[in-house]
């Protein structure tokens, strides 16, 4: 790995564990995480499943870009809509639940959109970085 995609791990890194802290401190001091304990659920377990596929995608994006560079943004929408599949797979228990309060919905959402934007992030990089290097060729 070079150093600018080694770079954009680290950003991508730190401000996952930044969400995470600010969300850890929400649910902690207020009532918002209820429902998530209620259901047999936790953040660290949310936010230890979408780190996975975020990892999946990081190394899948940035070995796919040589091989299929003008293919890439397919790969990243079959990347996406896995995620969305195995996230709601995760989650059905809770969200399927008859004693499911607002606050499940609300912190699964927030999580999923959270590592969603971090994808976006990654494959923005790896795509601005694929373009510029080309061109400059």
């Amino acid at each position: 790995m070079d150093k600018e995609t080694v770079q954009m791990g680290v950003k991508l890194l730190v401000g996952l564990i930044i969400v995470f802290a600010l969300h850890y401190a929400v649910v902690a001091f207020t009532s918002a995480g209820d429902s998530l304990i209620a259901l047999g659920y936790s953040l660290e377990k949310f936010y230890g499943f979408e780190f996975i596929f975020t990892l999946a995608t990081f190394f899948g994006l940035y070995g796919i870009k040589n091989s299929l560079p003008n293919n890439l943004g397919f790969v990243f929408l079959g990347f996406i809509t896995l995620r969305l599949i195995a996230s709601y797979l995760f989650a059905k228990k809770g969200l399927d639940h008859e004693m499911m309060e607002e606050g499940f919905k609300y912190n699964f959402l927030v999580i999923v959109l959270v590592f969603l934007g971090g994808d976006a992030f990654v494959a923005y990089s790896i795509l601005n970085k694929n373009t510029t290097s080309n061109e400059t060729k």
